[in-house]
């Protein structure tokens, strides 16, 4: 990715506010600004604000429910469920009751997995070393 430098003035406590941020999350001050402003550029829809406020408060959750949320994952019997649903949507057209249930379960996918981004996110800030993913595969 092609980067820019750029010097900013702040007052100095908001940089004294950003360096707690950066001392307390084991990150580098320019990694942390940078991070912040790329957050609040537009681009990405924002999510509902119930989502906002779940995913927010995961920086108050313990490691061990953190562990917990990275690593879950849907049911055996709803992941079935999905690819028999996937691969009869490829046969064949849907019921509305089918297809109806396909998005129910797709849904439930999309939220667990921001969910584990989320707490995958938190972990690392806490200085937990997720570059080996298979930590997140759980036992």
């Amino acid at each position: 990715m092609n980067e820019v430098a750029l010097t900013v003035n702040l007052p100095v406590v908001a940089f004294e506010q950003l360096q707690c941020v950066a001392d307390q999350q084991h990150r580098g001050l320019p990694d942390l600004v940078r991070d912040l402003v790329l957050q609040e550029l537009p681009g990405s829809p924002p999510l509902p604000q119930d989502v906002e406020a779940e995913l927010a408060s995961y920086a108050s959750f313990p490691d061990d429910l953190l562990w917990v949320l990275a690593r879950s994952t849907l049911s055996q019997l709803q992941q079935h469920e999905l690819a028999r649903l996937s691969r009869e949507a490829q046969q064949r057209t849907l019921t509305d009751v089918e297809r109806a249930r396909q998005q129910e379960l797709v849904d439930a996918y999309d939220r667990m997995l921001m969910r584990r981004a989320q707490a995958a996110l938190v972990l690392k800030t806490r200085g937990y070393d997720l570059s080996n993913l298979t930590v997140l595969r759980g036992s």
